[in-house]
């Protein structure tokens, strides 16, 4: 029994060998390495400021004098 199992041993090792990528084995490969993060400070997804500035208060609105009684136009007419 023992001569059959050593028979069977040679019989791995040879199949073991036939293998695809079976042969010898290089130094292991280096690990992927990280890509550079490049930041692009003319970046064009960003987005477009709005044309009002939040932190400028608006011009209140014009204050026209009362006019006159006697400076009113009147409609032309008879």
């Amino acid at each position: 029994m023992h001569d059959v199992s050593s028979m069977m041993k040679l019989q791995r090792s040879g199949c073991h060998q036939m293998r695809a990528g079976g042969g010898p084995k290089g130094p292991p490969s280096a690990p992927p390495t990280i890509p550079p993060i490049i930041i692009n400070p003319f970046n064009r997804e960003a987005p477009r400021q709005s044309s009002i500035d939040p932190l400028r208060t608006p011009l209140p609105p014009p204050v026209r004098r009362p006019g006159l009684p006697g400076m009113r136009l009147r409609a032309a007419g008879p």
